[in-house]
């Protein structure tokens, strides 16, 4: 069931830039006027890949002008599937202003740096970190193995269906729903339950251990900035804060913070590369 909400929207606002953020659970969509402030917004529940431009086209087509203003749509698995990209041009040719398809990483790492070198780890349905700027980025992790990356919502999801014995229901699952039951382990584990907790902590572990690969050797601290759906658990972020600075030592650990979402920041690079085409 998708959710719009109308924000600042008035006679006189013209939508300038859309920016869709397609992650592993939900797609978000917000378009910004021409100072860059919300004017409308749409969620849905992220489904099969090839239902996304349907689904885009219902959500945006209800904003008036939309189709007119650049669109940028950052997706999961932009890097690894090739046929993502063509596949949305194709479809939305002649219908929405696609100006480019970049992965949710791109984005994530523009939210938080704005086009600068810097290294960003991203833990949702699967673990991933990417160092560097868009465009000349070194990648540590995110292979995807078949039990999930270490550490991801995908494999502390399979973990929490393992306990409850029903682990072969993964496979039907797919990866974004089966990630959804981290969600659930989380919850106990901070309710106290022993198991969960252990299973986060490892969880934890494991990324923190992504996060000391990509730093390399030496004693300067380690910046980075977080994303994904697992760090916006507060209880999991600080688990996993608190991990880090035990694996990584004496080295000091800097945590950049995200100046904007991941949608606003696909629509400034739909802006941005507007201006040089």
């Amino acid at each position: 069931m998708a959710a719009g909400h109308d924000l600042n929207m008035t006679a006189k606002s013209t939508i300038k830039a859309i920016g869709a953020d397609s992650g592993g659970t939900w797609t978000r969509i917000t378009a910004f006027d021409a100072r860059m402030r919300p004017v409308r917004r749409a969620r849905f529940k992220t489904g099969e890949f090839r239902s996304l431009p349907a689904k885009l086209l219902r959500e945006i087509g209800r904003w008036p002008g939309a189709e007119l203003a650049p669109l940028v749509i950052a997706s999961r698995g932009v890097f690894s599937r090739k046929w993502k990209k063509p596949f949305l041009v194709k479809a939305l040719s002649g219908k929405l202003n696609l100006a480019a398809v970049i992965s949710d990483a791109e984005a994530a790492h523009f939210a938080a740096f704005s086009g600068k070198a810097g290294t960003l780890l991203l833990a949702g349905t699967g673990a991933v970190v990417f160092c560097g700027k868009p465009g000349a980025f070194a990648k540590i992790g995110g292979h995807n193995p078949p039990s999930g990356d270490p550490g991801s919502g995908r494999w502390l999801g399979r973990q929490y269906l393992k306990r409850l014995g029903r682990l072969r229901e993964a496979a039907a699952m797919g990866h974004g729903r089966t990630a959804a039951y981290a969600a659930k382990l989380l919850a106990r584990a901070q309710k106290g339950h022993r198991a969960c907790a252990l299973l986060a902590e490892e969880a934890a572990r494991e990324l923190a251990a992504l996060l000391r690969t990509a730093a390399g050797p030496g004693a300067r601290p380690v910046k980075a900035a977080l994303a994904g759906g697992l760090m916006e658990s507060g209880y999991f972020r600080e688990t996993f804060v608190r991990t880090a600075g035990l694996v990584l030592g004496k080295r000091r650990l800097v945590f950049i913070k995200a100046e904007m979402t991941a949608e606003e920041a696909a629509a400034r690079l739909s802006l941005l590369r507007r201006r040089t085409t």
